[in-house]
């Protein structure tokens, strides 16, 4: 997938990402403006993986790189592994191109997990 260069094109697709996410009801207690003109990127990577489709995903990673998801996926979804055990699985596997994701994910989570104690 290739990366979205311009400001403008960034701007527009986290705000269609946000938007759906509002409009499902993940930011209920927000004005929609605020969360429009408020809502932090690690807050867009997180819900958009836990609430979104596919597509939105793919869109995800159009607009932000790789290592940046894949940053806030270790440090917030791989150490609820019980609760997101299935999705951490797809998108380990599906996105990231991990080949034993189980594995990989206890590896992620472990890691994490001994970085927050230190």
């Amino acid at each position: 997938m290739r990366q979205i260069k311009h400001i403008q094109d960034y701007e527009k697709f986290r705000s269609i990402l946000a938007g759906k996410l509002i409009d499902g009801n993940k930011f209920w207690s927000y004005d929609r403006e605020s969360v429009l003109r408020n809502i932090s990127d690690e807050d867009t990577i997180e819900n958009t993986l836990i609430y979104l489709d596919i597509d939105d995903i793919n869109i995800l990673f159009r607009i932000y790189p790789i290592k940046e998801i894949k940053k806030v996926w270790a440090m917030t979804m791989a150490l609820q592994d019980n609760r997101y055990k299935d999705l951490n699985r797809f998108i380990a596997g599906c996105y990231f191109g991990v080949k034993n994701p189980d594995s990989y994910v206890r590896r992620v989570r472990l890691h994490e997990l001994n970085n927050r104690c230190r």
